[in-house]
Formats: C-alpha cells, structure tokens, sequence
C-alpha cells in the first residue's frame, strides 16, 4: 500500500483490522550541533518511504535488572528518534477523528511502538497516530545559561510534539484523518505533555479535543535549581561547569547522556531522602519547565486564561503503590508519617484521619504511599479541571478503580493502558495480562475506548449502555468510575481533595 502525501510517497502494509504505517520521520534527525536544539520539520522526498517498521525510540537507561511491576517494550534506540505510526482503516478522504497519543515514561523512558491503533480501528471509524519524542537529557535538560541559542532546551521533547502535531496537520488527510478533528491524549509524562498542550500557545489550533491521564504538572520555572542540576550532569560527564560545560555536552556520547537519568552509584553520600513526590528547585530532574514562552505560566494558570480546548481528565485511585521508592525503603511509624505530611503542607493527623478512612488498616507508610496518589498525580488533576470548569472551557473527571491482584498495587498508576489498548487480550504481552491482574473485565477497555472516540467525534463522551457522563462542576465534582461496572459518584474520595486543598489555603 502506497499513500502519495504532500512529502512524498509512503509505503505501509495491512497489519490485522487497518492499514499500519510506521517509522515516518516527521523531524529532521537532531544529532551533531542540532543536539539541544528545536526540532527541524522533515523534508520532502522523492522516492518512496518505506514505513513498514518502527523508528527508533529515544534513547533511554536499561532498566531490566530493575524490579519494575510496569515493563513496556521498546524498539532499538538512537538519538535520531524522531517517528510516528499511523493506523487507519483506510487511506481515502473519508477525514477521520484523529486520536494521537503521546507515551508516558517519566519523560527518560518510553516509546509509541507498543501503541498499536488495532483495537480502536476494529470497534471505532477512526485514525490513531502514536510518537516518539526526545527524552532525558536530549529532551529536557536546560542548557540556555551555557547559550542562549539554546533556551527551548529543557522543553525541546514538548517541541518535538508539536512538531509532530504540525505534521498531522498537513499529512493527516492522505491517511483518511481529519486535522481539523484533532484528539490529543497522553498518560503520566504523556499525560502531562498534554496538559501543557491545553494552554501553550505554540499549539493552539493543532488540537480539538484532549484526554489527560495522571498529570504531573505541578512545573517549576526555569531557574537556579536547573543550572545546578545541569552542572551536576557535567561533572558526572567529567566536565567543568565553568570551562567546558557546554562542550562535554555536546561532546558527550549517547550512552553517557543516557546514564544521567539513574542515581549517581559512585557517590557514596547519595541517599534517598522520603518525599512525597513534590517539585522543588531542589529536586530537579528531567523534566519540562515553565519559560515563560512556549511554557508562560503554570498549567492551571494557562488554561484558567486561556484554555478552550474541552478535554477529560482523571487517573488511578491508588496511583501512588507504583512510586514507593519516592518514599525511600524504611518503614515510618506515626511521628515521622505525620512530619512527612507536614513538610509537605498538609495537616499531619489530619492526614492520617483521613487515609485511615480512605484504606482501613493502614500502616503509616501504606498512607504515605496513598498520599503519593494525590502529591504526585490527583492535585494536578484537579487544579486543571476547576481552572477549565471556572473559565466555562467543557471538562469531564473520571478515575479508574480496578485493582489488580498484584500484591500492594490496587488501582496503580497506569493500570488503564491494559484495558484502553487491550493488551488484555494481546497474547504477545503476557507481563500486561499479569500486571492487569487475573480476570480483567474486557468490556472496561470497550467502554473507555467508546467513551475516548464519541468524546473525539462528537464533543461529548457517550457509550452505548454505559452511564451518562456529565460535565465537571465545583459544587458536584461528578466523576465517572471506571471498574467491572461504570457508574457516576459525586464527590467522590472527596475528603481527601479535601485534606490538600484546604490545608493550602
């Protein structure tokens, strides 16, 4: 199967229930002095591309000695990662809703190869479009002290996203999607990536509709702690901040960059020291951050003034149980919970109250680990929907509350893509059938999709069957349950929303 698009020809094969392309280049490769840099948009070309197999994905730490309950599978690596995949069912003008997915990962780990579009194209009319994007230091380390050509740097992987939107704007069409129909959805990192979407203004009019799943988006601005965390890596690279910093960057090969993003081992004083999971200008990492430009404000700031796009938003009732090294390997007794609590800005005792209600029996570090769910991942959730909801932008909460049976994880982070992508039922990837858990109700991951699509098609999620969804509303907070059964709860775990946002007031 040959598609003629305004770059040139492509070449894609039938792959199950659609037509898969995959591995088209929609930047230039971003190696030698484009290291650091925004992505450069692709060139035409003559002859025909083939796009029968995935591109590279960025590079990223191997972590397989690692006991990590979430494993995804990745293509081979390389800095020139810049790739995406489309799925249709047909390559006609029939404009299509687009869904296009950006991976999660922690912004260092992470790929769109194991995104496959069949499942929605065999239940629903539409196009699926996944991508790469840089990731680590390549991705998200600020550089622009060293040179101020360099400013976008520590927001080059948020670039390259809407680079590739750009490209599904203007080659879309040759697939059978509509650009002017455009959802963006993304999970963790992804999801993030996302809600920075909602409110940038480089994006506007790249996107129609959203779905944010588990955001972090609690963004610091660009700043000292940046520069200290940038000349750490420079050190670790055998550099001097103050001589050579920007040379042994650009100089540095792949693999050592790639290393930054694990602990320093050969420091003998590194420790993990118990956190909830909060961005400070101390714990900078790798990660986007607010410049002012393509990032003016914090998310919730940019879409309360300038958000329209209607999006969903939610995540997972236990996300935390997946993060338990953010609280370091030693158990904590009462006090130091309570101390933890309070550095974090929440009431101590009113903390464990309130996760002995939410988890009866708790230990004090099992709370902590709960609370992880709303440090991390819910808060932000719920700023960016009262900041759409205020504005008046059409805005719908859901969470998912399956609990697999693997031991402490409950409804852990992540534990949707199983169903939504329906790996479930995809017998090449027994570790996501084990991390799903025993028995997983397959008509979840049908709801969820219908509910994604009608939501693209339509403006307004709906699923044959299924509970009536209604919109985010301050007084209501109706959220939609995702489990065995769906149902609609308002309010719900409302006391711990509770707990973190009037203690910060």
């Amino acid at each position: 199967m040959i598609v003629d698009t305004p770059l040139g020809p492509v070449r894609g094969f039938e792959h199950s229930n659609c037509l898969a392309f995959r591995g088209i280049r929609y930047a230039e490769a971003p190696l030698g002095e484009h290291r650091f840099r925004p992505p450069r948009p692709v060139k035409p070309w003559r002859d025909v591309y083939d796009a029968t197999a995935f591109g590279p994905s960025a590079p990223q730490p191997d972590m397989s000695a690692a006991d990590l309950a979430l494993s995804l599978p990745t293509e081979p690596t390389d800095e020139d990662c810049l790739f995406l995949n489309v799925y249709t069912p047909a390559a006609d003008e029939a404009r299509r809703p687009v869904l296009f997915w950006i991976h999660g990962g922690g912004y260092i780990m992470g790929s769109g190869c194991i995104y496959d579009g069949d499942a929605f194209i065999r239940e629903h009319d539409v196009v699926v479009v996944s991508i790469n994007y840089r990731m680590g230091a390549m991705g998200f380390m600020h550089v622009g002290h060293l040179d101020p050509s360099l400013g976008s740097s520590v927001n080059n992987g948020i670039l390259d996203q809407i680079c590739a939107l750009e490209w599904v704007r203007d080659n879309i069409a040759a697939f059978g999607g509509d650009p002017g129909n455009v959802l963006v959805f993304g999970e963790s990192a992804g999801g993030t990536s996302t809600a920075m979407l909602l409110g940038c203004p480089r994006a506007d009019g790249l996107f129609h509709k959203a779905v944010v799943h588990s955001p972090h988006v609690d963004l610091i601005e660009v700043g000292q702690g940046h520069i200290d965390f940038t000349s750490t890596c420079i050190r670790r690279l055998g550099g001097d901040p103050e001589k050579n910093g920007l040379e042994t960057l650009q100089t540095a090969s792949v693999e050592a960059l790639t290393q930054l993003a694990l602990p320093d081992f050969s420091d003998p004083n590194a420790t993990v020291e118990p956190s909830l999971g909060l961005r400070t200008p101390d714990t900078v990492t790798f990660s986007p951050a607010i410049d002012g430009t393509l990032i003016p404000d914090t998310v919730a700031s940019t879409i309360a003034e300038r958000g329209t796009v209607p999006f969903l938003g939610g995540g997972c009732r236990h996300e935390g149980t997946l993060f338990p090294m953010t609280l370091g390997f030693d158990e904590f007794d009462e006090a130091e919970a309570v101390a933890l609590f309070e550095q974090s800005g929440c009431a101590g005792r009113q903390a464990l109250t309130v996760y002995e209600n939410f988890a009866p029996g708790a230990t004090p570090r099992e709370k902590l680990t709960y609370a992880l769910t709303d440090t991390m991942f819910r808060n932000s959730m719920v700023r960016i929907l009262d900041a759409a909801a205020t504005r008046g932008t059409p805005c719908w909460g859901w969470m998912c509350a399956w609990e697999t049976d693997l031991p402490g994880l409950r409804a852990t982070h992540a534990i949707e893509l199983p169903f939504i992508w329906d790996w479930i039922n995809d017998p090449t990837l027994k570790s996501m059938q084990t991390f799903a858990g025993s028995d997983a109700p397959s008509s979840l991951g049908r709801a969820m999709r219908e509910y994604w699509v009608s939501f693209a098609r339509n403006g307004v999620p709906a699923a044959a069957g299924e509970p009536d969804w209604p919109q985010h509303e301050l007084d209501r907070r109706p959220v939609l349950i995702l489990d065995r059964q769906r149902r609609v709860v308002e309010k719900f775990d409302d006391e711990v929303r509770a707990l973190w946002f009037d203690s910060s007031d």
